[in-house]
């Protein structure tokens, strides 16, 4: 009886390596048994999951045939890719040329922003949903709206398939249930809805609605699902885990460690018995790499490559000749086009259909692909009215017929938002703001913001499109602001003004082109004018005049701040008229005086201004700026109370123009002209330097091209560091002017107002 154990321990021992021999000997067959089927399980890890692709470029090179997968969180993404056909090279492209970053941010492109909303979006911190009244929390802090648009690119060649066994691999991925805390595996239905529920990080992300349920990243009950694939079939699994498990508290760097800690609390529990059930794991080396590193894509991936390498002799047994998949890569290299039979939108309440549809632009009868339905849905989503656009395509009446389904979640129609500014010329103020999108009619929107601080201010608008398509509006717009200004004399400071400023405009406005439209102006403005010091020259009162005007704008800056591409155009003229001043204390050095003893001539003129700033990229981080700048007054004798002034490194004044190497309001003139020329280098890590040299003319006449001479020159330049944070632009800059023979220092923190 001993010896028949032995003899049985011999046989099993003998019987391993020719399990393994027998898995490298061909395709599967299981009928005639010749090897047993692979199964792949990928672990979730944010960035850490980067090295699942090289994993795969190992896999790939030894031909080895995976017949299951399943995934959790990247390891969701990367899996379900490598199961509907891409390659390890393939999605090695696509993860190196992703702005992660972008992807995993609120952000859309400008291009599909109106253009007369694209230099105020997003310029806040906080935004608070209200509705009903009450202000609406989200379920995490991003949606997620470009992730999921990437997501529908990246699995629109499988779009028919509803079944993940019948992709070229089949596959599974896992979320968690956020009522109950359980796994859910997920291996049929909407692909790319079970991909991105299984990644829905607790509080960075918002939660999925998926048929019924509400879904969070399934690292938190199950980050590495060996026991998925094994039910799937799989005979012998191969388990990569990128989980950096728990942590000592202080490697914890970020919010996204902290979150992640937390959801690995239950899978910590799990994770021996998974790994337990893995024949051959891989676990690379990542070191210091955290969920957050995506700016070290490349370098992680390496990192994979090495750790299967390490494992090279064994998984060169399971080497063998992979079927099934070429057709799939070849259909997926090819891009799809499909014709759309209908148009079917669920989750609409307060937004009608056809505005939706004639937003997007698309009808029944056309033609679609992936990268077309991507910019369709981006043109949705940039109005403003939806928290989530996602779409599925179903199939239709024939082959290469789709119907197009959009399941939308609306927005509230209110909302609060909240910023911080701060300026070396302004000081510090608190900026709050609501709005909305729906004022008693719809195409009419309402907002309100308020600069709270040293120098408020305030910026009310109401806007009505006269239809759905956007192209022709109104704008009823009012704003004042309080503020002291310096007057200097020859460059040295001499006086101090108060200002209180109130202005009402009414425009009529009308679209040209994707990136420009035409106004037609009329307004009313108001100025208080009183010394805040004493002044060799003293006006106190005020002055109201109208005006009437024409202007054109164009912006396609591929950001607002520290743009790298594109251009940003200003044009007005305004007819000023009807002046009425009140001024009830006019004195010159000390003695009384009329205007026009100071120079100043109050009389209807016409006022032109261009500003015109270029970003043209030189390299792959290295941008050049140019602008130009010219305000002329055709009656020139208007003095401090309707000039233009220069100074500053921000234009956020009523007729500034900026200039390195001055201050704001160094030089008030009725005809201005300035050139700049500026490098901007991208140091990575959303931190840019500048380095920039302008020189400007001032007090010409274009009837006496002779008055500007080197008298009325100035010139300037200075270096700048900039970081694009989540409280908004920051920048610091130090300039000099050899005309003035200064060092000047300037601090803008946030957005201007």
């Amino acid at each position: 009886m001993k010896g028949f154990f032995l003899l049985t321990v011999m046989l099993m021992a003998m019987a391993w390596p020719l399990k393994i021999q027998a898995v490298a000997s061909g395709p599967k067959n299981k009928e005639n048994g010749q090897r047993p089927s692979i199964g792949l399980t990928l672990s979730g890890g944010g960035a850490r999951g980067l090295a699942h692709i090289g994993v795969l470029h190992v896999i790939d090179s030894l031909g080895i045939p995976v017949d299951y997968i399943s995934g959790t969180s990247m390891g969701s993404i990367v899996g379900g890719m490598y199961a509907a056909g891409n390659s390890a090279a393939e999605i090695e492209q696509f993860a190196l040329e992703m702005n992660w970053l972008a992807l995993l941010s609120r952000s859309i492109d400008l291009n599909y922003i109106h253009p007369s909303q694209r230099a105020s979006h997003r310029q806040f911190i906080l935004e608070f949903p209200i509705e009903e009244w009450q202000i609406k929390l989200s379920t995490g802090a991003i949606e997620g709206q470009q992730l999921w648009n990437k997501l529908n690119e990246l699995f629109f060649h499988v779009y028919d398939v509803r079944d993940f066994s019948n992709l070229p691999i089949a596959f599974a991925c896992v979320a968690t249930d956020v009522e109950t805390g359980e796994a859910v595996v997920m291996k049929d239905g909407d692909l790319v809805s079970a991909i991105r529920g299984s990644m829905a990080i607790p509080s960075v992300f918002t939660t999925v609605e998926r048929e019924g349920l509400s879904l969070i990243d399934g690292g938190v009950s199950d980050n590495f699902p060996v026991k998925v694939v094994r039910e799937m079939g799989a005979e012998f699994v191969i388990g990569v885990n990128v989980s950096q498990g728990l942590r000592p508290a202080r490697e914890l760097q970020s919010a996204i460690d902290i979150i992640y800690q937390m959801g690995f609390y239950s899978d910590a529990r799990s994770f021996s018995r998974n790994r337990e059930l893995t024949d051959l794991y891989i676990e690379p080396s990542l070191g210091d790499y955290t969920a957050a590193s995506f700016g070290s894509t490349a370098q992680i991936i390496e990192l994979g490559k090495i750790a299967a390498r390490e494992q090279l002799d064994r998984l060169g047994m399971l080497a063998g000749n992979r079927t099934g998949q070429d057709g799939a890569r070849a259909r997926e290299r090819e891009e799809i086009v499909i014709l759309v039979d209908s148009i079917r939108f669920f989750g609409l309440g307060n937004i009608r259909p056809g505005f939706a549809q004639n937003t997007m632009g698309l009808s029944p009868g056309d033609s679609i692909s992936s990268n077309s339905l991507t910019r369709a849905i981006n043109r949705l989503y940039a109005t403003n009215y939806f928290e989530r656009v996602h779409y599925q395509v179903l199939p239709g009446s024939e082959p290469d017929r789709a119907i197009l389904v959009l399941d939308v979640i609306e927005k509230p129609l209110r909302n609060l938002t909240a910023a911080f500014h701060f300026s070396s010329f302004t000081g510090a103020g608190i900026v709050g703001g609501i709005g909305t999108s729906k004022l008693f009619f719809h195409n009419v929107s309402a907002s309100a913001r308020f600069l709270l601080g040293e120098k408020p201010a305030f910026d009310s608008r109401i806007t009505y499109f006269t239809s759905e398509r956007r192209r022709t509006w109104l704008d009823l717009q009012i704003r004042g602001r309080q503020l002291t200004f310096p007057l200097y004399d020859d460059f040295e400071r001499v006086s101090e003004y108060n200002q209180g400023l109130f202005r009402v405009s009414l425009s009529a406005n009308r679209r040209l082109g994707a990136n420009d439209y035409l106004i037609l102006e009329s307004g009313y403005r108001y100025q208080y004018l009183s010394p805040n010091i004493r002044s060799p020259v003293t006006i106190v009162g005020n002055i109201q005049s109208r005006r009437a005007g024409i202007g054109w704008n164009f912006h396609s800056l591929d950001k607002n701040n520290f743009p790298e591409s594109g251009q940003r155009i200003d044009l007005k003229a305004n007819y000023i008229f009807d002046q009425q001043p009140s001024f009830h204390t006019i004195r010159l050095n000390d003695e009384e005086a009329g205007l026009e003893d100071l120079g100043i001539r109050i009389r209807n003129f016409v006022q032109a201004r261009i500003n015109w700033q270029t970003y043209l990229p030189l390299g792959e981080n290295t941008t050049q700026i140019s602008h130009f700048q010219l305000g002329y007054n055709f009656n020139p004798d208007q003095g401090f109370i309707n000039g233009f002034n220069l100074g500053g490194t921000h234009s956020f004044l009523e007729n500034q123009h900026v200039f390195t190497g001055l201050s704001e309001y160094e030089i008030i003139s009725s005809s201005l002209i300035s050139m700049g020329l500026g490098w901007q280098l991208n140091l990575g890590n959303n931190v840019y330097a500048r380095a920039k040299i302008n020189a400007a003319g001032y007090d010409f006449s274009f009837r006496m091209p002779e008055k500007l001479s080197s008298d009325n020159l100035v010139f300037g330049g200075g270096l700048s560091l900039g970081y694009n944070s989540l409280i908004g632009p920051i920048e610091i800059t130090l300039a000099y002017s050899p005309t003035t023979n200064r060092i000047r220092g300037y601090l803008d923190l946030g957005w201007g107002f």
